[in-house]
């Protein structure tokens, strides 16, 4: 079977190449307009995508089926002296069907990525299982039910994006659930609420119980139910507030509210302001913190940001206490300062960052970038309460995703370079890393 998946892969990346290969022929000034030129890839399936289109019936006349191929360069070298690299290719292709009487929908999703370079010596990138294999899973499978836009029911295998319980997709593959959740929208309140047991790590193909991803052992078997909501009961004004409870290891309470208000016609100012609480909890499966097994913790934050026309200047800080290290085993942390390699949350942690981002639409459609500079102090180690290293970060991104038009192979094409150093005290050396990833997103119905 596997052998059968990286077949598929690298088929699916011999179309790419044919289609950026694929020119439209000249044609004569008065001449009528030639119709479009298709890529191999969609001349395959635009007789399918049609005939779909043109049924009456919304269940399949809305059916969607997205490729979505991913190149993937990873390299790094930590303060410690260890390295990781490889080199992936995957991505996913998923199903998800229209609405059946405007009530019940259902979709599923494959995910896969396969080693191209990957030296079992540098193992620990994440863009493949640990040492250095390739995989594939069908992440999602989930049957869905509505009444309207109000309320939403989704069983089994599915994406969930709610703060610390979210895909974090910045490797090969995200994060998916299982567990059944209920969410929808009423004027200017919206809602998630469910109970998930299982979680498929960005790099495995196997699903585990949330109690196990979050360190309690191979042996637990315990979920986490969550319940938030999203305000924005004034324009420009989001109120974030949710509550996840792990079973037998931890609860987080997490509240943000962001104000974004126009100054002039070329200036604006966003402001916002984040706080976590997190506590053990039930029978406190996870390792003891400063010597409490029933450990608690908090974290705070700010960010205010200046934005003129494509520019944004940015500047935040972040306090946590001294009972724990923040914990976000379920997903990406959401606090303003987590950067590319570190989140500058442990505990006891003080840590302020600026940084910059810029739209290059003027010059180029589509380029933009960032940089960010983060520093944290003051923290300790969580297990034995020592001084843990002063640490810098330094992050640059930049993206390009190509605007719709000719070349065709171009559309839904995004690339991106991220790099950082990271500086810590004591250490054997400045840790670096940079990612170069290709996405190339395309609806093949």
């Amino acid at each position: 079977m596997r052998h059968r998946f990286t077949v598929s892969l690298v088929l699916g990346l011999t179309l790419l190449v044919i289609s950026a290969a694929w020119k439209e022929p000249a044609s004569a000034e008065d001449a009528p307009p030639p119709p479009p030129v298709l890529s191999p890839a969609e001349a395959l399936f635009l007789p399918l995508k049609e005939k779909v289109h043109a049924l009456e019936t919304p269940f399949l006349r809305d059916t969607d089926v997205k490729l979505h191929l991913r190149l993937f360069y990873f390299n790094r070298e930590k303060p410690d002296d260890s390295e990781n690299e490889a080199l992936a290719f995957g991505g996913w292709v998923g199903y998800k069907s229209g609405w059946l009487l405007d009530t019940f929908a259902m979709g599923a999703t494959l995910y896969g990525s396969a080693p191209l370079y990957a030296p079992t010596n540098k193992d620990g990138t994440l863009l493949l299982k640990p040492g250095q294999n390739g995989y594939y899973v069908p992440g999602e499978a989930w049957g869905a039910l509505r009444y309207q836009d109000y309320a939403i029911l989704k069983g089994y295998r599915q994406l969930v994006d709610q703060t610390f319980i979210n895909p974090q997709d910045n490797r090969m593959t995200p994060n998916t659930f299982q567990g059944v959740t209920l969410g929808g929208k009423v004027a200017w309140v919206q809602y998630l609420t469910g109970f998930l047991w299982q979680i498929k790590p960005r790099n495995s193909d196997e699903f585990i119980s949330m109690s196990q991803q979050a360190g309690a052992g191979v042996n637990s078997n315990d979920g986490v139910g969550l319940a938030g909501v999203r305000l924005t009961p004034l324009q420009g004004l989001r109120i974030d507030f949710s509550n996840q409870y792990g079973v037998n290891t931890f609860n987080t309470i997490y509240a943000e509210a962001d104000y974004l208000r126009p100054l002039s016609a070329d200036w604006k100012l966003r402001m916002g302001v984040q706080f976590t609480d997190q506590r053990a909890v039930g029978d406190g499966l996870l390792p003891r913190a400063v010597g409490k097994q029933f450990w608690d913790t908090q974290a705070g934050g700010g960010r205010v940001q200046a934005i003129y026309r494509d520019l944004t200047l940015t500047g935040a800080f972040a306090i946590t206490s001294a009972g724990n290290t923040i914990q976000s085993p379920w997903g990406s942390f959401p606090g303003y300062l987590s950067e590319i390699d570190q989140d500058f949350d442990r505990a006891r942690e003080k840590a302020v960052g600026v940084g910059a981002a810029y739209d290059f639409k003027a010059l180029v459609q589509g380029l933009s970038s960032n940089v960010n500079f983060t520093w944290g102090w003051d923290a300790i180690n969580p297990s034995s309460g020592k001084k843990a290293p002063n640490q810098a970060e330094y992050d640059f991104t930049v993206d390009y995703r190509p605007p719709v038009q000719k070349p065709f192979f171009l559309n839904g094409m995004w690339f991106r370079f991220r790099g950082d150093m990271l500086d810590q005290q004591d250490a054997k050396k400045l840790g670096y890393q940079f990612r170069l990833i290709i996405n190339w997103e395309r609806d093949l119905i």
